[in-house]
């Protein structure tokens, strides 16, 4: 059966900007090597890709890799400078919290957008299913086609009640509408 019944609610780290949340949101983007990249810039801000390379024992080209991915969703910052001896250019590193809450606020309003067609197709449509645990449910233009039998288990499709789901769908809307 479908998980119609799960109560839906935002995860607390969502709710709050703190460290952890910060942490948590580097993991989701850059995987472990970017929670501690992060967690070494929360201390030690303004360090170079090779200091940060240095310190955390890493290769200056992975380092630089992550660096770069958490730059594309702004969740970390530079300032350039110049060498004085050899005339490069030296990328100083930190952290923006403060973008943290908007790149979530982000992820919550696509998740909204993908819940909202989810609901619009649940309410617009006749479900069959067989009841055969691991078979999908079928539109009624699509149970007519197979002439309401499941092509995977050859069980009598029958008129699905879609209200739970429906009912859950409106129900996680709900709670991520008023986090955003």
């Amino acid at each position: 059966m479908h998980p119609a019944h799960i109560t839906w609610r935002v995860p607390d780290f969502l709710l709050i900007v703190d460290e952890d949340a910060v942490l948590e949101v580097m993991r989701l983007v850059g995987g472990e090597d970017a929670v501690n990249i992060v967690k070494f810039l929360m201390k030690n801000p303004s360090k170079s890709d090779e200091e940060i390379a240095s310190a955390l024992g890493m290769n200056v080209k992975d380092v630089r890799k992550i660096l770069h991915k958490l730059i594309d969703y702004s969740l970390i910052t530079y300032d350039v400078a110049k060498d004085k001896n050899t005339g490069h250019r030296i990328f100083r590193w930190r952290v923006q919290q403060d973008q943290v809450l908007g790149y979530i606020k982000t992820q919550i309003r696509r998740m909204v957008e993908r819940l909202k067609a989810k609901l619009e197709y649940e309410q617009s449509h006749q479900f069959y299913y067989c009841g055969t645990k691991g078979c999908r449910k079928y539109t009624f233009e699509e149970a007519v086609d197979k002439l309401f039998r499941c092509p995977v288990c050859g069980n009598m499709l029958n008129y699905y009640d879609n209200s739970k789901v429906i009912e859950a769908l409106k129900q996680k809307l709900q709670v991520l509408e008023k986090s955003i």
